[in-house]
């Protein structure tokens, strides 16, 4: 009897995940997951845009850091 009740009870939940809906800022509705998934989607490109920024970033500190030693050597 307890199996049933879990199994029930797992059926009903994933039938609430898949008529859960909402309605986003610019009036769409959607369900969550597919929310969640385009929200997964676009935080993971932002993520991946900021990372090759910060990494170019990196690259230009080094290479000034370089020439600052260098001017430094120099003057020295």
């Amino acid at each position: 009897m307890l199996a049933r009740k879990e199994e029930v009870g797992s059926k009903k939940i994933q039938q609430v995940a898949r008529e859960a809906v909402i309605t986003t800022a610019a009036g769409n509705v959607m369900a969550v997951s597919e929310f969640i998934a385009r929200f997964d989607e676009a935080a993971r490109k932002r993520l991946n845009r900021m990372n090759d920024k910060l990494k170019e970033l990196e690259t230009q500190m080094e290479a000034l850091e370089k020439e600052l030693s260098k001017a430094n050597d120099f003057s020295q």
